[in-house]
């Protein structure tokens, strides 16, 4: 996707000025570039308007849209993650079109810019009559106004999957339909504000002050060991039934979205996602293995692992780590039953990948309680 950070973070306010009619007067500046917030504006928005530059595949329709949208979420003071999900979201709905509805006859005479044909859907996030009058679903700072509006009462919502969130406000038939968009999202989302990057901000996921290096260290035991997560064990390690539990699982309320952090200075030697899982996507309790997980290993032949992660993990085999280093978020992915990171401790390791396995699994209650590093949620 082309970066055009100026001419995008100017189109906020340019937009914003078109829909309200020129009664914005004071623009808020933002990281240097000039944007202004949504004011109450109940227009519908002008058919091939595009006063804010197209970007990549987005036409300048989309992304005046997309502008619309960012400043309705600066103007409620969402968090910037909502700023993504509401993109993603009427990417997939809409593909940033303000749409009218071939079986809603009064929204064929007002402005819009397509026409679907989804039973009584219309707008930007093809919103039904529940959310309003077909003059106020077609209006963008209305529509964006109340998909914001319910986003921010789903408890928890920073911290799910994008999809997740947006499926818990749209209740779509496609619930994982979202997901795909989250990129194309960060990224307009960013330029629409000016920036090189969301995370700049904190609105990537999952949800970090300014990113996974913003997150800052953590204190580290004298023999150089440090909790993965402050979470209670709640599962513990050996048999279960006919299935051996090589590790012990550590959850907490709100788990989902928490930094994963490297156990000791170490060496990545496996970031993988099972074949035989649905990655980037919750679990559940039919599916098998650990989803996106890490192996580090680390001196003396010791492996960690680190499993269930929310997305793609922060590190690269071969990378070195620190103890306390981030290297992933907690979340659902593999066979599980919720929120939560398993975690593994192998000792005595043969040299190479795949080499951690059941038979050298230790408990790592007492490993980590030795390792002056005790697991649990306090210190």
């Amino acid at each position: 996707m082309d970066r055009k950070p100026v001419a995008l973070g100017v189109g906020v306010l340019a937009v914003v000025v078109l829909l309200c009619g020129a009664t914005i007067g004071l623009p808020m500046l933002m990281f240097g570039q000039a944007d202004a917030e949504a004011a109450a504006c109940e227009v519908p928005s002008l058919p091939g308007s595009s006063p804010v530059p197209g970007a990549g595949r987005w036409d300048g329709v989309a992304t005046t849209n997309a502008a619309t949208i960012v400043a309705v979420g600066r103007q409620r003071q969402v968090p910037p993650r909502g700023y993504v999900i509401a993109l993603a979201t009427a990417m997939q709905e809409s593909t940033l079109r303000n749409l009218a509805n071939a079986n809603v006859a009064e929204s064929l005479v007002l402005p819009h810019e397509g026409v679907g044909s989804d039973h009584d859907s219309v707008g930007l996030f093809q919103q039904r009559p529940g959310w309003g009058s077909v003059r106020e679903r077609m209006t963008p700072t209305y529509a964006a106004g109340k998909f914001y509006e319910a986003l921010v009462k789903v408890e928890g919502w920073q911290q799910m999957r994008l999809t997740d969130a947006a499926q818990a406000v749209q209740r779509s038939g496609l619930p994982e339909a979202y997901q795909k968009w989250e990129g194309d999202a960060e990224q307009l989302a960013a330029l629409v504000l000016g920036l090189p990057n969301i995370d700049d901000i904190g609105g990537g996921a999952p949800i970090a002050p300014c990113g996974a290096d913003d997150l800052g260290p953590v204190p580290v035991g004298p023999g150089g060991w440090v909790q993965p997560i402050r979470a209670t064990v709640n599962s513990g390690f050996g048999q279960r039934g006919r299935n051996f539990h090589a590790g012990v699982d550590m959850s907490k309320a709100d788990v989902r979205g928490d930094a994963i952090r490297a156990a000791a200075i170490g060496v990545v030697e496996q970031v993988k996602c099972d074949w035989y899982t649905t990655c980037d996507r919750d679990g559940h309790t039919r599916a098998r293995g650990c989803g996106w997980y890490v192996d580090v290993r680390h001196p003396g032949n010791i492996v960690t692992r680190y499993c269930h992660m929310i997305q793609r993990p922060e590190v690269a085999i071969g990378q070195q780590v620190a103890a306390g280093m981030v290297i992933g978020f907690v979340g659902n992915s593999g066979g599980s039953s919720g929120p939560h990171l398993h975690f593994e401790v192998h000792l005595n390791v043969p040299p190479g990948p795949f080499h951690a396995n059941r038979n050298n699994a230790v408990d790592p209650v007492p490993f980590m309680r030795a390792q002056g590093a005790a697991l649990g949620p306090a210190t």
